[in-house]
């Protein structure tokens, strides 16, 4: 008997265990360089967790999708849940084991792997994606024209195209706007340009770019009829094929004495005034412009001694001219002193597209004069001179004879001072029973931060104080949102003049 119950335990414990089981599949084991494949996990029970599967090896997911089915046999219930993954693997793809949580129980799918293969490229097919380099060398930063040429022939319909977006590695890429539309040989032909910023020296790899060429094809109505009316009731479904480019390789040489800027630029600096009152900002405007790279401009600081800087996030402004990539940088800082000072001159270095030469150029420094500035005043201190203090003899001490006039002085004296010190005593009390606190008068900052009107005002008011506390730093930074960013923090002007009181915490203000 106990042997058939066990069989019955058994036999009821099995169908548990089937649900509790997942199964992995690929829907192709090999593939294209660039094509799509669809990983998929299948898990069978009621509560069913799948893992979060954004990326495989270097390879990112495209998208996730998921179906469901419920079967029934012989009044056993079971639900089968399933999560697909879509990559575009561009190398080998290993898929590694997941974890999948199902009905309290943790499961692990097994490792799975797909072979990518490159497509032989015919070029005489109907489609063809040509990726051409404008030449084959370039240094770190020199801006390197590349098109993608897509070619079709003139009897080949395509009703869908869609071009894969240049993403290489170690490069920075500019997208020209635009699409040129011309024609090659026997092919009409639509070219996509773009510029290439290699970032580092050696011979760099320019992988394969991939095109979706879609085609619509008509559903047939029931019965196979292909009547124009019933094509267009039932619609048609898109047929969509994978083109692949060509591979290139740059040969990518390093700029000498650490340099990172390649082309040719001008710098220059100007102030909105050379006078100024003190504890009042000057504007200083960077300009720079020329061809190549200005996007790795760095942002210039100052450190001018007893001077405080703000220094405002440069603005690039590029475009193309010609065959050449060119624009403009602007920087503006301001400068708060109490003192005279000078803006030193600023210092740009380049390797030259032209002469193939390190070339240095400086802006003119810039002297500032302060209108009342404060004088220094240098800590003297003042020793007597004891040399020549003189020793007076002491009188010698005389007995001295109190007569009856004498003693008549004395007592009014003491009558009259008993009588000042009892009013005096009674003016202390009563001046202290009257008193009363009074309202603190304001500060000079409070009543300016009062009259400001706009957030420039403020700004320039605060700016003095900039290393007085975070607080202000904090107000800066919010009133520097509002002026170049367009933000719209609120400042409280109130909870503003309660910190100069020292009455208000930080986290209200920040």
């Amino acid at each position: 008997m106990n042997s058939s119950l066990g069989k019955i335990i058994f036999l009821l414990v099995i169908p548990f265990l089937l649900m509790a089981k997942v199964s992995v599949s690929v829907d192709k084991p090999v593939v294209y360089f660039g094509d799509d494949v669809v990983f998929t996990i299948t898990a069978e029970g009621e509560d069913i967790t799948f893992p979060q599967i954004t990326m495989i090896g270097t390879t990112v997911v495209k998208g996730t999708s998921s179906s469901s089915s419920v079967r029934i046999v012989n009044g056993n219930y079971s639900k089968t849940v399933s999560q697909s993954y879509t990559l575009s693997p561009k190398g080998p793809l290993n898929i590694p084991s997941y974890e999948v949580k199902v009905d309290g129980k943790t499961e692990k799918t097994d490792p799975l792997s797909v072979k990518t293969v490159k497509s032989s490229k015919n070029p005489d097919a109907a489609v063809v994606l040509d990726l051409k380099l404008e030449k084959k060398e370039a240094y770190i930063g020199e801006a390197i024209r590349f098109d993608l040429v897509f070619k079709q022939r003139p009897n080949v319909r395509i009703d869908q195209l869609q071009i894969e977006e240049p993403k290489f590695e170690d490069f920075w890429i500019k997208k020209i706007e635009g699409v040129k539309k011309g024609s090659e040989g026997e092919y009409i032909t639509q070219t996509y340009s773009y510029l290439l910023f290699p970032q580092k020296s050696g011979k760099l790899s320019i992988p394969a770019v991939t095109a979706d060429v879609g085609q619509a094809v008509r559903q047939r109505s029931r019965g196979g009829m292909n009547d124009p009316f019933f094509s267009s009731f039932f619609g048609s479904r898109m047929q969509v094929s994978k083109v692949f480019s060509n591979e290139a390789v740059l040969d990518v040489k390093p700029l000498p004495g650490n340099l990172e800027l390649y082309g040719n630029f001008n710098i220059k600096t100007s102030v909105d005034k050379e006078k100024i009152h003190t504890n009042k900002p000057v504007n200083l405007n960077i300009s720079i412009d020329g061809v190549g790279n200005l996007d790795d401009i760095q942002k210039f600081s100052l450190d001018i001694d007893g001077v405080i800087v703000y220094s405002n996030e440069p603005e690039i402004n590029t475009r193309m001219s010609g065959a050449e990539y060119l624009g403009s940088f602007e920087q503006k800082i301001a400068l708060i002193g109490d003192q005279d000072y000078t803006i030193p001159a600023l210092t740009l270095r380049y390797y030259d597209k032209d002469t193939h030469k390190e070339v240095i150029k400086k802006s003119e420094p810039i002297k500032i004069h302060v209108i009342g500035a404060s004088a220094k005043v240098q800590n003297t201190f003042e020793t007597a001179d004891t040399s020549k203090v003189e020793s007076t003899p002491q009188k010698q001490a005389t007995k001295s004879v109190v007569t009856s006039t004498d003693k008549m002085t004395l007592f009014y004296a003491a009558a009259i001072g008993f009588i000042i010190g009892a009013l005096l005593s009674y003016l202390m009390m009563r001046n202290k029973k009257e008193r009363r606190p009074q309202a603190k008068k304001e500060t000079p900052i409070e009543q300016l931060i009062v009259k400001t009107k706009g957030d420039k005002a403020l700004f320039e008011l605060l700016l003095p104080y900039k290393k007085s506390s975070i607080v202000i730093s904090a107000v800066l930074e919010k009133l520097e949102e509002n002026l170049y960013r367009g933000a719209k923090n609120n400042i409280d002007k109130k909870t503003l003049i309660a910190h100069f009181r020292g009455e208000e915490s930080i986290a209200e203000l920040i």
